[in-house]
């Protein structure tokens, strides 16, 4: 067992902070036992190099090696801690302990997320801060729980994708919204309406936050998966998820788009491309491509 406990040098607060990396198996016993002990925070992150790709439904992480680091109270018993914790991981997996100062969290936050240049007229920006580019259109995004900041490669290249498309008076459907970011920039694009559907709460939650910071909540419907009507027809849908769900949600995508409309498919890595052209055989798509991400850009036929 490995302890490393930092000084105290000065009179500010401080928290305890306790990581232990251990087998896919184990992590969830022991994400059990730190907030049996009172953890305020438990974070988990990928130890190897494992990046989770595919998956029909959120769940927890499948990583081969985790690492779970937990935040306490600073007057925590640590002996205590490390103690129940060896009971439940063992002695293999060696147990981190130090201590980090306070912080102003929500301003050392604000600087993980400045403005993004999606193009030339194009940003995205958090509720604090104003694209560079006085006459560009801007989308005010939060950074949250879900997911979409207009950081990730798939995102900008599914904002791209929308910002090419004609959308005056059309209508949008944006399948697993995230933070509504898709839904939201096509509704300041120009389309009439957008519909939002995820499976998490959270997501329809800060879309329809989100909505309302552009002004544009009165243009959307967030509903959730499941719950979508069989009749709704988009002339445009776009899904920016994991290359597995795309290609398990193939048919409702195609469901859903109108005859000769358009269907732009991301958050699939180019490896991934060929499989998911293969799920969708009567797509002739346009493939773009920013690093190890792509998107798919086709038109369904006229029936």
């Amino acid at each position: 067992m490995s302890h490393a406990v930092a000084a105290n040098p000065s009179t500010e607060a401080h928290w305890l902070r306790i990581a232990v990396t251990v087998a896919h198996e184990v992590a969830g016993r022991a994400e059990e036992a730190l907030e049996a002990l009172g953890a305020l925070a438990i974070t988990r992150t990928d130890a190897g190099n494992s990046p989770q790709f595919d998956g029909a439904t959120p769940g927890d992480p499948r990583w081969p090696l985790q690492t779970l680091t937990a935040v306490f109270d600073p007057h925590t018993d640590i002996t205590a801690c490390t103690t129940t914790l060896i009971s439940v991981i063992g002695k293999t997996s060696p147990v981190q302990i130090d201590r980090f100062a306070d912080q102003d969290w929500e301003l050392s936050g604000r600087t993980q997320f400045p403005p993004v240049r999606i193009s030339d007229k194009f940003w995205v920006c958090p509720p604090w801060q104003s694209a560079p580019d006085p006459d560009a259109l801007s989308l005010t995004i939060t950074p949250g729980l879900a997911f979409g900041t207009g950081t990730h490669p798939t995102t900008q290249l599914c904002l791209i994708a929308l910002e090419k498309l004609l959308l005056e008076g059309r209508s949008v459907l944006d399948w697993g919204c995230g933070s509504g970011i898709l839904a939201v920039a096509a509704l300041r694009l120009g389309a009439a309406h957008a519909t939002a559907v995820d499976l998490d709460p959270r997501a329809l939650t800060a879309t329809q936050d989100n909505a309302e910071r552009n002004g544009v909540s009165h243009a959307l419907s967030v509903i959730e998966a499941g719950r979508l009507s069989q009749t709704l027809r988009s002339d445009i849908v776009v899904a920016n998820i994991l290359a597995g769900t795309v290609m398990t949600l193939a048919s409702t995508l195609n469901h859903h788009l109108r005859p000769g409309g358009t269907l732009i498919l991301s958050g699939i890595l180019a490896a991934q491309a060929d499989r998911v052209r293969a799920a969708f055989p009567q797509y002739n798509f346009d493939l773009s491509r920013r690093d190890d991400w792509i998107v798919l850009r086709g038109q369904r036929a006229l029936d």
